[in-house]
């Protein structure tokens, strides 16, 4: 028998049993009473004790308290009765007492001093003693002909008349040939404590303990459905998820067999979740004492904030009874020390719950821990899970918990925390601060939701509900979606208020009007005139490292008004390394890589904008499409032609077209510029018929827009139009004082149209006035501003400016530009009948080109080749560098370009002789006698020669 699954370690329990039931046969009326947790496997044992006493010749009588019937008199002894094999005679006078017992257990029966109480005041409820007498005569009477086995599962259930009836007849046992077995919960008080009393001191009663399974045991029930490995290896996993209750247990094994894939060791995170063991959890709790399903619940609730003390508030419970709930719990293997061995446990429980009661104890316990000051994120929990409307109280902690939630980049718990605030918010200077968090949330998960808030944001703005602080925000996000004229009326009311602006407001303020002079600056004129917008307050280094705010802003600054220095760009730098990923932080991105981006450093803002872009989550992927459109326009610049495509393509692809704003001019820029570049030039016409908002052309975006349409309409042949956008181009950015080449070249593209048509002396004004607008250092934009300087000198001069050009955009890495460069420098060694040195440049250029999807450039060259008597421009072969030193290849590759010794003894900082011997050594290597020998491959891998 001990063999049986279900009796898995409760060898020992049985044959105690058995010997009860055995003394009972033989003469010797005993009781046993086991005890122990909710589902630990007491009723199993009580019937296999039963089958033992049947095939020992007893008849068994068995019946089972219920909390439903725990009001109904003698339901136990109803149900004995029942069973009792009984003569016809016999069974009628049984019949009759019931009755009468049941009159009799009336309240206001007037007490019997024969009912077996010894004197004490009897219970109102007792029985008579004469009836309760009568009633056990018919067992005794019963078992004079056969033994008797009379049980009674989950006895602690019983009605009071039920029990007095079973303490009368354990108490006269004697030698009557009656066994009596009853199971019992462990409770850390009895809900009868008299019966429970008196019952210990028979000294014919043993009370015998069921404990949880141990390990041992839980393998050993486990391989009863699986095989000894497999229960090897989930054995601990299940033993600490069921505390070794064997209903639990079982329940797992269920779920398993019903899986179609069995947890492993790698992954065991399928076991607890079936639904077996959520029936198994909820059948635990309904049969466990009253309170222990109030508690369970109670710390479902609480979570990890859960105490005594809490839960004794939430239940209006004392924390005593509280302690011993959970006490019964953990011995149930529900609990661990107080809280659920495993989140299905939880789950369990909750869904068990009704919402409404749910969201109740949840509101409840919101108010509990806000007064005794718990997390805050704690709090926004409980009021999240609530379906109750916002307080003022809890609407404070929602906008706390969500503005932390979007400064660790958390945006969807951000989100849910605003959405909560505001329902039901009837604070009026509350409610505009929920809606100005609820943009900021949007913007963070997708910008162009942001859009739809914005009537509610005016509205509130319009009647007071903002403070200055959130007025300001709200600003950026009208200025973003084209609503200038909205804009300039807040920041005009704000601009005339007398009360000082708060800390906050203020740099809210220095960012706004930073932003209007670099991005927007057609609003300025519409505003009365502003402290300046440039960062001037405590510019000392130490304040500005201190303040990202300020550090981004200043670099900007620096970089607009023409005083950047590489300190400039190592702040714009350390702010993108550093930046928190959320709304309130976008400014200062958005600054710091303009700062690189119009500074000319493409490399470091390219690797600042991927360092960016591999931090989003899906908390923040509302900040890719503006990143995505950044990134485009520095590939451009870069001359990554199918790069910068893919970038700008994918920042539409993420964003409605609407839900861009004024914003949209920056990637459909970008993207018109590489298709341009690429003479995709359908593709360009068909992204210039979607309509941009008109909003665009008093904005930085704008400039960036005319500049593209300009390109495509001079690449399709249109000059006239292409000089228009490019004046107009110019004019806006002379107005709004952004006039430097390395933000829009327009000069340089409106040159390049009069040279087209032939107007030279135009040409040349262009030309040289933007050389005086570049700035100091190597650049991209100077080596564009040289190349076109040399369109506009002599021939003679040609090559050495050229050269120059080639030198600086190499050093930037510039490959587009570059590719021109060598063009126009092969060009004009053609010109000046150098066709050797002419071909070395133009094969170059081809393979620039062509590596890059510059068509209309690769085609130019094509043609030119087929002018020269060549079908095509020449394969560029792997260079050849014959074991050449990495200073030996910068020295071949300067010379192959044209250089001369002390021309490249200048540019790579070392001493004509130096140049002299690395070339003696090239020529060595590479079997040459002379300069022009040298293979044009050298200039083709030479992106590093001028670095």
């Amino acid at each position: 028998m001990t063999g049986r699954p279900s009796l898995i370690e409760r060898a020992e329990e049985l044959l105690a049993l058995t010997r009860i039931t055995t003394a009972a046969v033989q003469g010797a009326g005993s009781v046993g009473l086991v005890v122990g947790p909710v589902a630990s496997g007491k009723s199993v044992l009580l019937s296999a004790v039963c089958e033992h006493a049947g095939s020992a010749g007893a008849t068994v009588l068995r019946a089972t308290g219920a909390q439903a019937e725990q009001r109904t008199p003698l339901s136990i002894v109803v149900q004995l009765l029942q069973q009792a094999p009984l003569s016809v005679e016999r069974s009628g006078q049984a019949q009759r007492l019931l009755e009468a017992a049941t009159r009799a257990a009336r309240p206001h029966d007037a007490p019997d001093p024969t009912d077996g109480t010894d004197g004490k005041e009897a219970d109102p409820h007792q029985l008579p003693g004469h009836l309760v007498q009568a009633l056990c005569a018919v067992f005794f009477e019963l078992s004079d002909s056969v033994p008797l086995l009379i049980c009674v599962d989950d006895a602690h259930h019983a009605d009071a008349q039920s029990l007095q009836w079973l303490l009368f007849l354990i108490r006269r046992l004697g030698s009557a040939r009656i066994a009596v077995v009853l199971t019992e919960r462990t409770a850390r008080q009895h809900p009868q404590p008299a019966f429970h009393a008196e019952l210990l001191r028979q000294p014919h009663c043993r009370r015998i303990m069921l404990g949880p399974l141990t390990h041992e045991g839980v393998v050993e029930l486990l391989g009863t459905r699986l095989d000894d490995e497999r229960a090897e290896q989930l054995a601990s996993r299940v033993d600490a998820l069921t505390g070794g209750n064997p209903l639990l247990v079982h329940s797992l094994l269920e779920d398993l067999r019903s899986s179609t894939r069995l947890p492993s060791e790698r992954h065991p995170a399928g076991l607890g979740g079936g639904f077996a063991f959520s029936q198994a959890v909820v059948s635990c709790l309904h049969r466990s004492e009253p309170a222990a399903l109030a508690v369970a619940r109670g710390i479902a609730v609480f979570g990890d904030h859960v105490s005594d003390h809490l839960l004794g508030q939430l239940l209006g419970l004392f924390p005593g009874l509280v302690k011993g709930v959970i006490d019964g719990l953990d011995s149930a293997g529900l609990l661990e020390h107080g809280r659920f061995r495993h989140p299905a446990v939880r789950t369990a429980v909750l869904h068990d719950t009704d919402a409404a009661e749910l969201s109740r104890m949840h509101a409840q316990a919101a108010r509990l821990l806000y007064a005794q000051g718990a997390p805050e994120r704690a709090i926004a929990e409980q009021l999240l899970a609530s379906d109750q409307p916002a307080e003022a109280w809890s609407t404070r902690v929602l906008c706390d918990v969500a503005r932390q939630a979007l400064f660790d980049g958390d945006a969807e718990l951000a989100r849910r925390c605003v959405e909560h605030a505001h329902r039901g918010c009837s604070d009026a200077r509350q409610r505009g601060e929920v809606l100005t968090l609820m943009a900021g949330v949007e913007w963070q998960l997708q910008p162009g939701n942001a859009t739809r808030l914005l009537p509610m944001l005016s509205a509130a703005l319009y009647a007071g509900e903002l403070g200055d602080r959130h007025s300001v925000v709200v600003v950026k996000y009208l200025l973003r979606h084209g609503r200038i004229t909205e804009a300039t009326t807040v920041l005009n009311h704000l601009l005339a208020q007398d009360r000082p602006a708060d800390g906050r407001t203020t740099a809210e303020l220095q960012t706004v009007r930073l932003q209007l002079s670099s991005s927007y600056p057609g609003v300025l004129g519409e505003l009365p005139p502003l402290e300046s917008s440039r960062p001037t307050k405590d510019r000392t280094p130490a304040a500005v490292r201190a303040n990202p705010q300020l550090q981004a802003a200043t670099a900007l600054d620096e970089v607009l008004s023409g005083r950047a220095d590489e300190n400039t760009f190592l702040g714009a730098e350390q702010v993108l390394r550093s930046i928190g990923l959320t709304y309130r932080h976008w400014e200062q991105v958005e600054f710091a890589l303009l700062a690189l981006i119009y500074g000319d450093q493409l490399d470091r803002a390219a690797h600042g904008c991927e360092h960016l872009l591999s931090r989003l989550g899906r908390a923040t992927e509302g900040w890719r499409p503006p990143l995505l459109a950044l990134r485009s326009q520095i590939a451009v610049r870069q001359g990554q032609l199918v790069d910068a495509e893919r970038y700008a393509k994918n920042a539409l692809e993420l964003m409605p077209w609407q839900g861009w704003g004024v914003n949209i001019g920056l990637p459909t820029a970008t993207l018109l510029m590489a298709q341009t570049l690429m003479g995709r030039y359908e593709d360009a016409a068909q992204l210039l018929s979607r309509p941009v908002p008109q909003a665009i052309y008093q904005t930085r975006f704008g400039m960036h827009y005319l500049h593209a349409r300009g390109e495509y309409r001079l690449a399709t042949n249109h000059p006239h139009a292409a000089l228009d956008d490019f004046l107009i181009c110019g004019e806006m950015a002379q107005d709004w004082d952004l006039d430097l080449p390395s933000v829009v070249p327009w000069r340089g593209a409106a040159a390049r149209v009069h040279l087209q048509m032939g107007n030279h002396q135009q040409a040349k004004v262009l030309i040289d006035e933007q050389f005086k607008r570049l700035q100091p250092g190597p650049s991209r934009s100077r080596g564009i501003t040289v190349r076109l300087g040399a369109a506009v000198a002599e021939l003679k001069f040609r090559p050495g400016l050229l050269r120059q050009a080639v030198d600086e955009l190499q050093r930037c890495d510039s490959r587009v530009e570059l590719a021109l460069a060598l063009a126009d420098l092969g060009y004009a060694h053609q010109s000046l009948g150098d066709h050797k040195r002419s071909r070395i440049m133009m094969s170059r250029a081809w393979q620039l080109a062509k590596e890059h999807s510059a068509d209309p450039v690769q085609r130019g060259l094509s043609s030119m080749f087929s002018d020269l008597g060549e079908e095509e421009a020449p394969a560029a072969a792997a260079p050849d560098a014959g074991g050449l030193s990495d200073a030996e290849r910068r020295v071949a590759s300067l010379a192959a370009l044209g250089h001369t010794n002390r021309e490249i003894a200048r540019e790579l900082f070392i001493t004509v002789s130096t140049v002299e011997q690395h070339l003696t050594r090239v020529y060595r290597k590479l079997k040459v006698t002379r300069r022009s020998d040298l293979p044009s491959e050298l200039c083709l891998a030479s992106g590093t020669a001028a670095s």
